[in-house]
């Protein structure tokens, strides 16, 4: 009888048991999602449309969430001539990345372009086609460096918004207002299509539909300068999270190459273009 009592307890201390892990469980779960909730309300701005801004934060979180990538970009833009002329140039860039401080772009336009490299808190920056060369100390970070080379020489890489942990934060940090425009193909590729404005510039960006929410076009309109001039870049060859060989990181300067200030360099306008952190001054 003893015996009998003794088992029933045991199963009913199983099933209050078994409840209060569900309980914890739930609440945990819940907990989370509030603190998800709260989370992404703080990193939405309010003078977009939510859908958009849905779309733009889910581009944020895929990018986010990566270790590394890489992509190129084929690139068109205006420079302005007389102060009234737009003509149109070309330009092919090419982005190395690896969150934990590594990266390189190459950046090659009709009117020059550069190769900047950063590992390990160094930047090293080769001017094309001068073959001057310039080596300056920066955070480790990658977020903290290119936000240095904003501060410090007012040099904004292009397609360098793509880079930052929080691309939403920095995308939308100076919008007045956004909105959705449909679907449409890049390359053949269905994707979202994003408009905003800011006080100097509007652009527009175009995110691939599914899965790999990735952007794939980008248009910035510098609309307070003569002739709306516009930098336009369209993404391709992304590679997510595959190995990135470290030779890729590995700044190659030749021997006969002249070193010079880092200012020198960056503060050309020719390549001080295509990032919505830049007001387009240097056109």
């Amino acid at each position: 009888m003893i015996q009998k009592i003794w088992m029933n307890l045991k199963k009913v201390s199983l099933i209050l048991f078994a409840i209060l892990l569900v309980n914890v469980f739930v609440g945990n779960i819940s907990i989370t999602n509030t603190l998800n909730d709260v989370a992404y309300a703080q990193e939405t701005n309010p003078n977009i449309d939510p859908q958009a801004s849905e779309i733009l934060q889910n581009m944020s979180y895929f990018l986010g969430s990566k270790d590394q990538y890489t992509f190129k970009a084929e690139i068109m833009f205006d420079q302005l001539i007389n102060s009234n002329r737009k003509i149109q140039y070309s330009a092919e860039e090419k982005v190395y990345m690896k969150k934990n401080g590594n990266l390189t772009i190459e950046y090659v336009s009709d009117l020059g372009g550069y190769k900047l490299w950063f590992e390990e808190g160094k930047a090293t920056i080769l001017e094309l086609p001068t073959n001057l060369f310039s080596i300056a100390t920066l955070p480790a970070t990658i977020d903290q460096a290119l936000k240095k080379l904003k501060e410090k020489y007012n040099f904004t890489p292009a397609l360098s918004d793509l880079l930052f942990i929080n691309t939403y934060r920095v995308l939308t940090a100076k919008v007045q207002s956004g909105g959705y425009f449909g679907t449409s193909k890049v390359y053949g590729v269905r994707c979202d299509h994003l408009a905003f404005v800011q006080q100097d510039i509007d652009w527009q960006i175009w995110i691939e539909s599914g899965k790999r929410q990735i952007p794939r076009k980008l248009v910035i309109t510098y609309k307070n300068l003569p002739g709306s001039p516009q930098f336009i870049a369209i993404l391709r060859d992304w590679v997510i999270d595959k190995p990135i060989t470290n030779f890729a990181f590995k700044a190659d300067i030749p021997n006969l190459n002249q070193r010079t200030e880092m200012a020198e360099i960056l503060n050309k306008p020719r390549i001080n273009l295509g990032s919505v952190r830049s007001s387009g001054s240097n056109f």
